[in-house]
């Protein structure tokens, strides 16, 4: 069987706990990674596009602070936008491609048709699930998830064409961990913006009794990591609306959600990287009141 061109899915992850939880802002930093399985005569690829300025072919990581979290079982929604250029239309699913690590539930989503008259659809994967860890006395650890696009030539998913896999890349970040060294820790009770632009707002919207800082437009700060360390992140809680927050490392567009999976006006928690020996702006953009903002560091 012959094919006109490949047919691509672009892969973009958010992860969203509810209220009161984690929202694990992807690092959109890469592009033109892709994952390529060719079975019998199917063949099509998985590509990562991410977001400037910095693209590079790995596909990206994704971070989660386990603290203060509402629920036990964390729930993840990865956006697909698969695009059809095949000359045939199909029925696509995303599975497991090999046993996740324990802890992890990754379960089969029927996508449902991508038709070659209308080749461009954008799906969300949502079965996916881990219990959160209750304690990381190392601060922190990696875990992959190896995933698989499938496609199938008929509605009851028992005719198989072909598929691709990638791979998504979790970190989960404990602040209370002892290896930290707590570099910041602003949450604004004493009245005082503690170096953020903003204003103190009082009693009715904050993480931590009784302030947060609001500021409807940007809010930014610089942070000092020059010194010995070999990682470091900020954690903070934001208060945003469906759209989610921006962020800006020094001026530069680096972080910023790809679906529109939260729960509305809401407090989420944001755990981001942040650049090693040099002082950095962080610019929050798209949230109205920000609280129990942490800079770690080892």
């Amino acid at each position: 069987m012959g094919f006109k061109s490949f047919l691509v899915v672009y892969v973009s992850v958010i992860i969203v706990v509810s209220m009161f939880a984690v929202l694990g802002v992807s690092v959109l930093q890469s592009r033109n990674g892709e994952s390529e399985t060719s079975l019998g005569t199917g063949h099509f690829s998985v590509v990562w596009n991410g977001f400037e300025p910095t693209y590079s072919n790995q596909f990206p990581d994704y971070y989660i602070c386990i603290n203060n979290l509402k629920d036990e079982s964390l729930q993840m929604c990865i956006q697909l936008k698969i695009e059809n250029y095949e000359n045939t239309s199909f029925y696509f699913m995303i599975d497991k491609y090999t046993e996740p690590p324990t802890g992890w539930y990754v379960g089969p989503q029927q996508l449902g048709l991508i038709s070659i008259t209308d080749p461009i659809k954008t799906f969300v994967y949502s079965n996916i699930n881990r219990t959160k860890p209750t304690a990381i006395p190392a601060g922190g650890f990696n875990e992959s998830i190896k995933l698989a696009v499938k496609a199938y030539y008929d509605s009851s998913y028992t005719q198989f064409y072909s598929q691709a896999n990638f791979t998504v890349n979790f970190h989960f970040i404990d602040v209370t961990a002892t290896v930290w060294s707590k570099v910041v820790y602003n949450n604004f009770d004493d009245g005082t913006t503690q170096g953020w632009n903003g204003q103190v707002h009082w009693w009715v919207y904050y993480r931590s009794w009784p302030c947060s800082l609001a500021q409807y437009y940007n809010m930014y700060k610089s942070f000092d990591l020059i010194g010995n360390y070999t990682e470091a992140y900020l954690v903070a809680a934001a208060y945003t609306c469906a759209y989610g927050p921006t962020i800006y490392l020094d001026g530069q567009l680096c972080f910023q959600p790809d679906t529109t999976t939260y729960g509305g006006y809401t407090w989420y928690q944001i755990a981001i990287p942040l650049p090693l020996n040099k002082i950095t702006q962080v610019q929050f953009s798209g949230i109205s009141y920000l609280d129990d903002v942490y800079v770690v560091a080892k």
